[in-house]
């Protein structure tokens, strides 16, 4: 199979891995492992699909990965952030050289913003009680989704 072929299919199975979270979260409230995983797991593959598979990029997207799992663990630390959210975040910054992975943080503080008005203007008009809960995996997804359609549409670029 050629490689770019390879590379869209493994972009299209992050969709579907993001549209699955964006669904359980707002229906479940829960992001799950087994998605998370999937992500995490043929991230590798994606490297291998578009020839950046060497030593200095792999230690890149590692630690890009790593770094932006340990940034929100502390936010999961404080009560901040649900873990499914953690996990999700670090799953999808393993498919991002580290400057996409700046602006998928950056589309995912403003997309986190507008779910969180949207969520909480429901649950005023629902006239819900205690507080709103937010499924910030829905801008995690969206961010991810948002990063992975600049890719499939720039070439892997």
């Amino acid at each position: 199979m050629d490689q770019n072929y390879f590379a869209y299919a493994l972009l299209g199975g992050l969709a579907i891995g993001l549209l699955v979270s964006i669904y359980s979260d707002i229906r479940h409230r829960l992001i799950y492992n087994s998605v998370t995983a999937s992500i995490a797991l043929s991230a590798p593959l994606y490297w291998l699909a578009t020839g950046t598979f060497g030593w200095p990029e792999i230690a890149y997207y590692l630690g890009a990965g790593i770094l932006t799992f340990l940034f929100f663990a502390l936010f999961f630390h404080f009560g901040l952030m649900g873990g499914g959210d953690v996990k999700l975040f670090g799953a999808v910054a393993l498919w991002f050289p580290p400057l996409v992975v700046l602006k998928f943080l950056f589309n995912a503080s403003l997309l986190g913003a507008l779910v969180t008005i949207i969520f909480y203007i429901i649950h005023k008009i629902r006239k819900g009680s205690g507080q709103v809960r937010v499924p910030y995996g829905v801008a995690i997804s969206l961010a991810g989704l948002w990063c992975a359609g600049e890719q499939f549409f720039n070439h892997f670029r």
